[in-house]
């Protein structure tokens, strides 16, 4: 039998008696134990005391206000999602509370039970710690806190209906983070569609996203429906969102603005409700700067942003990944539950994995498809992951797109200078000997990295430096005269 569930504990904070009764008996039914707290000290001293799974405050207090439970929550680095309630809601105040963290900020009515027992079942589906009974969150599995704080923030962010922007390297989920964004907002219901900005070129582009007329140009023998208007009352989620041109970023900049669009041919706009979800591994930030995206563009889309992390930075999640991979195999091609060998997870563990958790995916089907039965092995692995190859070394190989090389080399210096400051154990002097440099040295390349922390960055990869542009009126292809 599965074992039974623990109800989930939930601190109410609520100056007014009556209505902080009606809370507690709304929510004992759904499976909710409560405790009570009239005011803001008190509800520190509650939080100090124990662990709560989730807090529910009034925006207005007797002794300060949700706005300053939030702070005092964020300074001490609880992880506890916080839903506030009102019944004086600001746009400046929700906006507030939403940056400090706050899971919802919800207006008091009638419902008031029914809206929050949805909030509340909504942050649970998603931030409960994944284990073998609990499957339901697609492939974003992980016991580290860094993963930990993406789940709890995808069940924050799918409550509120705006605009989201996820980035991380290729590989590291984006399109399955997007889909769990989805799942568990109000547009559940509604279609999910995904789009590769990337794939496709400027012109066709723009007719897939907004339609077109019948007429519009050669060949639009018909009137076609474009993929935002497909997305109606769901959500359209906007893949490799870096890669699309500048004219055409003004276009989908109104969308974001006027939620309205304009398909190609038309005369007229017609207003679509539908959510946007972008993704990039790209630096758009940087790109803004540098004129290749829109400033404008950038900032509606980062509203609400979700970092994701290379499997590098996640080893405490490589044998929950192993796992979950390995059973989700064995069920598609019907074969027995199957494990990894210690020596096979030792070879995993000094893999850079470039390719991050679809690498890894790839690669636990690969063996479960071989694997005739029993633990295992290194002899299911790729040759290059044995003999020290780009992935087993660092991915030391020049991506598809290209990289950019002096970015890389100085990424890299960073790690060996810090690397080699924390076997020193903090002398300059003998980090200095360690990699072959004069103190003076050491000690100026040292002041130009900047302040990093005591720890080493992680080892850099060239898939984390794509290619910076040229500069304009610089061909990039031109080989100086020196080198002829």
């Amino acid at each position: 039998m599965r074992p039974s569930i623990p109800p989930k504990t939930i601190l109410l904070v609520e100056d007014e008696a009556s209505f902080r009764e009606v809370l507690e008996m709304g929510l004992a039914p759904q499976g909710f134990e409560t405790v009570a707290a009239a005011g803001l000290a008190e509800a520190r001293a509650a939080l100090e005391g124990r662990p709560f799974d989730a807090v529910v405050s009034d925006l207005r207090l007797k002794d300060g206000s949700g706005i300053d439970l939030l702070n005092w929550v964020k300074e001490r680095d609880l992880e506890v999602p916080v839903v506030i309630m009102t019944a004086f809601a600001t746009t400046e105040t929700t906006v507030r509370a939403l940056n400090l963290g706050a899971v919802d900020f919800l207006t008091k009515t009638k419902n008031d039970i029914q809206e929050l027992t949805k909030v509340l079942k909504g942050i649970f589906a998603v931030s409960v710690s994944p284990g073998p009974e609990v499957r339901d969150i697609g492939d974003l599995v992980g016991v580290g806190p860094t993963i930990r704080k993406v789940q709890a923030l995808v069940g924050k962010i799918a409550r509120a209906d705006t605009t989201v922007l996820i980035t991380g390297e290729s590989g590291t989920g984006k399109e399955i983070v997007a889909r769990l964004v989805h799942r568990y907002s109000d547009r559940a219901k509604g279609p999910f569609v995904p789009v590769n900005c990337g794939a496709l070129p400027e012109a066709l582009l723009e007719s897939e996203l907004f339609g077109y007329e019948k007429g519009a140009f050669t060949g639009a023998n018909l009137t076609k429906r474009g993929l935002f208007e497909e997305a109606e009352g769901g959500v359209i989620f906007l893949d490799e969102i870096g890669e699309i041109p500048l004219p055409l970023q003004v276009k989908l900049l109104r969308v974001l603005q006027e939620r309205r669009i304009r398909r190609v041919g038309a005369n007229e706009e017609r207003a679509v409700d539908v959510r946007v979800i972008g993704a990039t591994n790209r630096d758009l930030r940087d790109r803004a700067a540098k004129g290749l995206f829109r400033q404008d563009l950038y900032y509606r889309l980062n509203i609400l942003h979700i970092e994701l992390p290379p499997l590098r930075e996640r080893q405490e999640d490589l044998p929950v990944l192993v796992e979950h991979f390995l059973a989700k195999f064995c069920r598609k091609l019907n074969k027995p539950p199957m494990g990894l060998g210690e020596e096979a997870m030792a070879v995993l563990r000094r893999c850079r994995f470039p390719g991050n958790v679809r690498e890894l995916e790839n690669l636990m089907e690969r063996c479960v498809a071989l694997n005739s039965g029993g633990p295992i092995g290194v002899d299911l692995f790729p040759d290059d992951l044995m003999t020290g190859g780009p992935r087993a070394a660092g991915a030391l190989e020049i991506p598809a797109g290209g990289f950019d090389l002096e970015g890389y080399l100085g990424a890299l210096k960073g790690h060996f200078m810090f690397r080699a400051l924390e076997r020193a154990e903090g002398n300059k002097t003998k980090a200095a000997r360690l990699l072959g440099m004069s103190f003076r040295a050491y000690r100026y390349w040292l002041q130009e990295m900047g302040p990093k922390g005591t720890q080493p960055p992680p080892f850099p990869v060239p898939e984390s430096f794509p290619p910076a542009e040229a500069p304009e009126g610089e061909n990039k292809g031109d080989i100086p005269n020196d080198f002829l």
